[in-house]
């Protein structure tokens, strides 16, 4: 989900920076930009902006440290992934031991055995997804709709994504349709 998050954190301003007619709120933001964007934070999710940065009433200095530190006000455009939350993305890889999907500028895997309720198997020639029974392909580049099914983050600044496309209605969009219209067929 995206939401706008407002927050506070310190941001180190470097002293060679501070000239004369320097514009502090533009470097406030590009520090903080520079910072905070494109990082996950547990429990604030993945900052894809920092959208505004308001300039601070004071500054500190510490001994030996050579950075003015402040805190900031900014306001953030986050991406939270919920589990169990539907998403929509595009297949950025195929691989033999799974599906690679893109949300923007984030990645997550669909594990082979979560791509379908059928067999499926690796084509390397075509670098794409058979399955047996059903006969459908899945290709790099193909839109999709999947669950999140797992959200780690072992580190501060990336984190893992799980998703499944074996339940009804997640998968390629064309196979979602091609459901929908057997089952208004059948009524």
């Amino acid at each position: 989900m995206f939401r706008i998050v407002n927050a506070r954190a310190t941001i180190a301003i470097p002293t060679s920076s501070l000239r004369p007619k320097v514009d502090l709120d533009k470097l406030l933001l590009d520090l903080a930009r520079e910072e905070y964007e494109d990082r996950y934070l547990d429990g604030v999710g993945y900052i894809i902006a920092v959208t505004s940065a308001k300039p601070p009433r004071f500054a500190s200095i510490f001994p030996r440290s050579g950075n003015l530190y402040t805190e900031a006000e900014m306001e953030m455009l986050v991406w939270y992934p919920f589990l169990k939350e539907v998403i929509y993305a595009k297949v950025a890889d195929v691989r033999e031991f799974g599906v690679f999907l893109q949300i923007g500028p984030i990645e997550g895997l669909v594990h082979i055995s979560q791509v379908l309720d059928d067999f499926v198997s690796y084509d390397k020639r075509g670098s794409r997804i058979l399955a047996k029974k059903t006969k459908r392909i899945l290709n790099k580049f193909d839109d999709v709709r999947a669950r999140i099914i797992s959200v780690s983050s072992g580190q501060s600044e990336s984190f893992k994504l799980a998703f499944t496309m074996r339940q009804p209605f997640l998968g390629k969009l064309e196979w979602i349709k091609e459901d929908l219209e057997k089952i208004t067929k059948k009524k």
